[in-house]
């Protein structure tokens, strides 16, 4: 019996969630934060700011560029730059 690898689950999960509720709604946010977090923890720094990056910016499309959870996802994408 294999386990399955938690990023391949953790990246479908996120797919179906932003299929069913669109990319702002708090639960998408909430997966796409945990995706980054687990990228970074497995050893993957640069993965980790990419996918915070990315969600920064999807969401600054979606909530305009002030938003509190745009910051923050760039703020944590800075804090993966400098070292996680």
């Amino acid at each position: 019996m294999t386990a399955e690898n938690p990023i391949a689950v953790l990246r479908d999960h996120l797919d179906s969630l932003q299929q069913q509720y669109g990319p702002a709604h708090p639960q998408v946010i909430e997966a796409w934060r945990h995706l980054a977090e687990l990228i970074g923890q497995r050893g993957d720094p640069r993965g980790a700011a990419s996918q915070y990056q990315r969600l920064g910016d999807t969401l600054r499309e979606c909530v305009g560029p002030y938003d509190g959870k745009v910051l923050d996802a760039y703020e944590a994408m800075a804090r993966w730059v400098a070292g996680g």
